[in-house]
């Protein structure tokens, strides 16, 4: 079935964009996708920090920047959900294989900020269905640097629990 993007729109906010991710409650870490592209496979999607984000620390008046890499899984899980429904297909639950290279400036992102986050698919395996991403957060919109980087292998199932079935 041939790619029709049209399908989609470029910005999609919360109420719309969990029907396109398996996360829900306080798992549920995106606040609006702001450009996608299903041929190239990138995202941009941000995340309004606030006191009710399951990572949030009183202490410190945000959440760590290290759990910044589910923010940029939940990024790519956006970008395949997306990219299913445009294909006709259910969104597929996903497992994160690696974080590999991640690298942080900053200790944390501060509550009543948006931070932003840059994913760009580095590698595929259709048949397998991995994929590796190269992601950036970014501590607010707009940002020219990023506070966090890394490499994050994904991999998409049809049924999590088929995964750890026995032989």
């Amino acid at each position: 079935m041939a790619i029709e993007p049209k399908n989609v729109a470029q910005y999609i906010e919360r109420d719309e964009l969990i029907e396109y991710l398996p996360h829900k409650g306080k798992m549920f870490l995106l606040s609006r996708v702001t450009q996608h592209d299903v041929y190239k496979h990138t995202i941009t999607s941000e995340y309004d920090i606030t006191k009710d984000c399951i990572f949030y620390e009183e202490e410190f008046d945000g959440i760590p920047t290290w759990a910044g890499f589910e923010l940029m899984a939940q990024g790519i899980s956006a970008l395949t959900g997306i990219t299913n429904k445009i294909k006709g297909r259910e969104p597929l639950p996903g497992m994160i294989l690696s974080v590999v290279d991640f690298k942080a400036s900053v200790g944390f992102l501060k509550n009543n900020t948006t931070c932003q986050m840059k994913i760009a698919e580095d590698y595929r395996d259709e048949e397998t269905n991995t994929y590796c991403y190269l992601c950036s957060l970014y501590a607010c919109v707009g940002a020219e640097s990023p506070v966090a980087t890394a490499k994050i292998t994904v991999m998409e199932t049809e049924s999590m629990s088929g995964m750890f079935a026995e032989a």
